[in-house]
């Protein structure tokens, strides 16, 4: 007799989110520079180039310090992926220094997780600075300066990308998991980030990361998830 053993390895999906949530919120910064509006860095184009109706713009001069700008979301808590910058070309030096803070609160100083801080030498105009944590605010923030004007913002293009707590996928349209801890899952493949609460599966055992049950659902549960106490399945 010929024994044969099929071994199966299986993989997570991940699906890549391109989700910008900078159109669901709004933008303020520290101060205004000749009519350079904190939202400019939130509209298109996409680029470097700077003007004053395309650009955010800090005021000048030290008294200024620090400098900031801030996006607040209008649904509350969205999970950031990553967090892409344009600044303006040619003058990447005020750039240094600066700091970049997922947060749930609008102080300054930001008190919230420090997603990115900039290190020695002047910094790339254009960055995609990944983040991964939970938060209400994004927050650029600069307290160094170049020495003669103090610190100055000059922001061309913002996109936030990431999904509202609670949601995932390429455009945040799939719920997460309600066996996932606060139903809190990753943007890009679905899995549980506080892991899972095993209250309606077998032997209290779930899978971390995507949530499922994976010895069953308790008795008057039924489904992947065990979520549904009042399905009725038709045979």
């Amino acid at each position: 007799m010929l024994l044969v053993i099929l071994i199966y390895t299986t993989y997570p999906l991940t699906v890549s989110t391109q989700h910008n949530l900078t159109p669901y919120g709004t933008a303020t910064q520290s101060s205004n520079y000749e009519g350079s509006l904190p939202i400019n860095a939130i509209k298109p184009p996409i680029s470097n180039t700077f003007s004053r109706t395309m650009c955010s713009h800090t005021g000048a001069g030290l008294s200024s310090k620090p400098a900031w700008w801030m996006f607040h979301f209008s649904f509350g808590s969205a999970y950031i992926t990553d967090i892409q910058i344009y600044y303006r070309a040619g003058y990447a030096y005020r750039m240094d220094g600066f700091k970049l803070y997922a947060t749930n609160t609008s102080t300054i100083p930001p008190d919230g997780y420090l997603c990115y801080e900039d290190g020695p030498g002047h910094p790339s105009i254009t960055q995609t600075i990944s983040c991964n944590h939970l938060g209400q605010y994004v927050i650029y923030y600069d307290d160094t300066g170049d020495g003669q004007f103090g610190p100055i913002i000059e922001l061309c293009y913002v996109a936030i990308t990431g999904c509202q707590k609670g949601m995932w996928g390429p455009n945040c349209t799939e719920a997460c998991s309600s066996i996932c801890v606060n139903q809190h899952c990753h943007p890009e493949n679905g899995s549980c980030i506080w892991g899972c609460d095993p209250q309606r599966c077998v032997n209290r055992r779930c899978d971390t990361n995507t949530g499922a049950c994976t010895e069953g659902c308790v008795t008057g549960w039924v489904g992947q998830y065990c979520t549904c106490g009042k399905c009725k399945y038709v045979s």
